[in-house]
C-alpha cells in the first residue's frame, strides 16, 4: 500500500469517502489533452449506440456530420441541451481550439444520436437572439457551465421531418 501521509487523499482515506465530481467548480477543470479524447471518444461513441446509451444518454449525444472544407465524416460525443421546441443546443467551449463547430456557419445538415435514436437535423451557428435563447436553454439544463459558456460558439440543431 502506498503512503498518502500530509496529502489530501490521506483525508479521503480515513474518511472512507472521496469527492464527487459535482462538488469540483466546472472552471476548475482542465480539457482533457487530444490523447485522451481520441481513446475515450470512440469508448463514449460504441456505450451512446449500445442498448447501454441509457448511462450516458441523459448527458451526451452523438454528432455525426461532414467538415465543412474536407468532406470527411465525423462523429464525435457532445453535452447537450433540449429546447422547448425539440431543437438540441450544443456548445463548443473555447472555440478557438474546436473545429466541429466550423461546419455550422451555414445551415448543414448533421445526423443527432440522442438516447438510442438516430435523428436527421439542420445544425446552424445560433446569433442574435437565437444564441441567448439557446443559451438559456443550456445553462437552465447545465447550470454550472454558465460561465464557460459565456465565449463558447453555439449549435442548434432543428430536427427535419418528413
Amino acid at each position: 500500500m502506498i503512503a498518502v501521509e500530509g496529502s489530501v487523499a490521506a483525508g479521503f482515506q480515513s474518511a472512507g469517502t472521496f469527492p464527487r465530481c459535482e462538488n469540483v467548480p466546472i472552471n476548475a477543470l482542465r480539457p482533457l489533452p487530444l490523447r485522451a479524447l481520441r481513446v475515450a471518444n470512440p469508448f463514449v461513441r460504441g456505450v451512446l449506440a449500445s442498448r447501454g446509451h441509457r448511462v450516458l444518454s441523459d448527458q451526451l449525444v452523438v454528432l455525426s456530420y461532414r467538415g465543412h472544407r474536407s468532406g470527411r465524416a465525423f462523429q464525435i460525443p457532445l453535452r447537450y441541451a433540449e429546447t422547448g421546441d425539440g431543437s438540441i443546443v450544443a456548445l463548443a467551449v473555447r472555440p478557438e481550439g474546436k473545429q466541429w463547430w466550423r461546419s455550422f456557419g451555414s445551415p448543414a445538415p448533421a445526423t443527432i444520436m440522442l438516447r438510442g435514436a438516430r435523428i436527421e437535423a439542420h445544425g446552424a451557428v445560433a446569433e442574435g437572439e437565437e444564441r441567448a435563447a439557446a443559451l438559456a436553454a443550456y445553462t437552465t439544463r447545465h447550470p454550472r457551465s454558465a460561465t464557460l459558456a459565456e465565449g463558447a460558439a453555439i449549435v442548434v440543431f432543428t430536427p427535419r421531418h418528413g
